[in-house]
């Protein structure tokens, strides 16, 4: 596999059935996580692997559209995740992406939040209705998922704005953006993406849940998408590149020495991989980052 992925970022033409594949898929989730709440699919798989679930609890409380407050919250954030990566397809990108990717980016996006509307219906079992506004019925960690996730769309969606009018601009052929926050942190759209996901899997009320979808989510960054990247960026840039990394932290500071063995420099080759036990890996690895996130 290239360092680029199954994406193309050379490639200049962008191909339709892809974007509208991608775009129409990323705003269909939404729908799909509300028939999830009110249809009882989401009740019908908990209790089908034994845990407990209910659809009075689900609908329980001031919402929207028969929902209770914690599934209306989530509900209203999928579809914000949606619409900016509608948007994303349609006047961001620059990269071309072939239409099977974008079904598999869908697909990967679907199934995460499938298993955050799962875990938010089997939390609102193990808790008690509460009465009162919609206010009065989120707790702390709704209120913090809203914030973190509200900042992390925000961050990857002025990141990658920002980028492409860096791009368009001629005086700046040939540089790498080093301009806003590119230059505070080598990474934002993928601290964005990784914000607005544990915003999500915060609010629906586990802890647990949380962790284990930030960590692996994380993992992936640092293990498959951030090495991959700067093999390309060293590539494109050389010298550039390797002096942006000086003056410009990793990602979340600290994380750079986690990840010294896979740093590329323009005299050290990228570690090879067993095709067949990363290949897994390796495939959710460019569905969110080459997609989500192009570099």
């Amino acid at each position: 596999m290239s360092p680029q992925g199954p994406f193309h970022r050379e490639n200049p033409h962008i191909s339709i059935p892809s974007v509208v594949t991608f775009a129409l898929g990323r705003l269909a989730d939404a729908p799909l996580q509300y028939l999830m709440f009110t249809q009882g699919w989401a009740v019908k798989c908990l209790t089908a692997v034994g845990l407990r679930a209910s659809n009075v609890l689900v609908a329980a409380g001031p919402g929207v559209a028969g929902l209770g407050p914690i599934p209306t919250l989530l509900t209203g954030m999928y579809a914000v995740a949606g619409i900016r990566h509608g948007y994303w397809a349609l006047f961001t990108t620059s990269n071309y992406c072939p239409t099977g990717a974008s079904l598999q980016i869908v697909v990967y996006n679907a199934t995460v939040n499938i298993i955050n509307t799962l875990v938010a219906v089997h939390a609102l079992t193990s808790s008690h209705p509460t009465l009162g506004s919609f206010t009065d019925c989120i707790g702390w960690k709704q209120w913090a998922g809203l914030a973190i996730f509200a900042i992390g769309i925000s961050m990857e969606m002025i990141a990658e704005d920002s980028r492409k009018q860096f791009k368009k601009d001629p005086k700046n052929k040939g540089k790498i953006d080093d301009t806003g926050l590119w230059s505070v942190v080598r990474h934002p759209n993928y601290l964005g993406y990784l914000l607005w996901r544990i915003g999500i899997s915060l609010t629906t009320g586990s802890l647990i849940a949380t962790t284990a979808l930030a960590s692996l989510q994380l993992a992936i960054f640092c293990c498959l998408g951030i090495p991959e990247i700067s093999s390309y960026m060293v590539t494109k840039y050389d010298v550039q590149w390797m002096e942006y990394k000086k003056r410009v932290p990793y990602f979340i500071g600290g994380l750079e020495t986690l990840r010294t063995t896979h740093q590329l420099t323009p005299h050290l080759e990228r570690p090879s991989r067993s095709p067949r036990t990363c290949f897994i890996w390796q495939e959710c690895g460019w569905l969110v980052l080459r997609a989500l996130c192009p570099g």
